[in-house]
């Protein structure tokens, strides 16, 4: 059988910009599967139980990561952890931290352009394999985190037109705001009590400014703070400490390098199994998408999955 399910999602803001026409995928995909359009992630599960029907077994998404995210959990939940299809990350959202590690083209239909013909003609497929962490038993994604990341995400949406430009700015904000004793610096980086362990370790800190883990290097504007992120299979990579405002901004030219931060007050490892207990509920972020509060985040190794990036060379 065979075949290649494309899902888009129209409210993701860089979807409906060019190379994400429905048309024109549809017309790259041709006779090969179909691309649907997803308003919810009602019309999501629909679409994905009729791919599985159907036997394909290329799963692409045009809506960015936390479109991912959802693609992604429902996936696992109808194929099952070891039988996933591949997946294409086609940078069709606002943040595409996923799409960016994985690489290829830009433009989705450049991107589906490309692996349409080789699948088509039966030539090799170049594939990149991630692991994916499991959160609290029954989502999945490549990036989670509370904390400091949270807060920037809540303050990036409310931009009128959120993109790189915007959260390079809201980031200068959150420098200035730092320096001068503002009370944005307070909002974005707030300091949430909780203990924590990882694969059996407990943290020395009884409160987090950040945590963070990842199973991709990219988090966006060109930083890479996950050096250790794909470097052992089965592991993701964890950054989780009470580091301040000061000390985060301060290592920001070395999270673009990919270096370690070398602070001590950030537990920087990799990690099988990381859980968080938060002394109240709080909101949690999976591949840029918001989450409500919850008092545990419980993030364990899951299943690889394979991104198709293009034909094999």
């Amino acid at each position: 059988m065979g075949g290649i399910g494309v899902v888009l999602n129209p409210n993701a803001a860089a979807s409906r910009g060019p190379g994400c026409d429905v048309a024109r995928l549809a017309e790259l995909v041709g006779g090969s599967g179909e691309v649907v359009v997803t308003g919810d992630l009602a019309e999501l599960d629909v679409a994905l139980r009729r791919f599985h029907e159907r036997g394909y077994d290329i799963v692409a998404v045009c809506g960015g990561d936390g479109s991912m995210c959802h693609a992604v959990s429902r996936v696992v939940q109808i194929w099952g952890e070891w039988q996933l299809p591949d997946f294409v990350a086609l940078r069709g959202g606002t943040i595409n931290n996923i799409a960016r590690t994985i690489g290829g083209p830009a433009r989705p239909d450049a991107m589906m352009a490309g692996i349409v013909a080789a699948y088509t003609a039966g030539r090799a497929l170049a594939r990149v394999e991630r692991p994916l962490i499991r959160v609290n038993g029954s989502l999945y994604g490549n990036v989670v985190g509370a904390g400091l990341i949270t807060g920037f995400l809540e303050h990036y949406y409310r931009a009128a037109n959120p993109g790189p430009l915007s959260a390079a700015g809201l980031l200068l904000r959150c420098g200035i705001s730092w320096l001068v004793g503002g009370k944005l610096i307070d909002a974005v980086v707030p300091r949430l009590a909780a203990r924590a362990q990882c694969d059996g370790e407990v943290l020395p800190f009884d409160a987090f400014t950040i945590v963070l883990a990842s199973s991709v290097s990219h988090i966006g504007l060109g930083v890479t703070p996950f050096y250790l992120s794909g470097r052992k299979h089965g592991y993701f990579h964890v950054l989780a400490g009470p580091a301040t405002p000061g000390q985060l901004l301060g290592r920001v030219p070395r999270f673009r390098r990919g270096f370690p931060a070398g602070l001590d007050t950030l537990y920087d490892n990799m990690a099988q199994r990381f859980r968080v207990e938060f002394a109240s509920p709080q909101s949690y972020t999976i591949d840029g998408e918001l989450f409500p509060p919850v008092p545990v985040l419980e993030l364990e190794s899951g299943p690889t999955v394979r991104f198709v990036k293009g034909e094999k060379h």
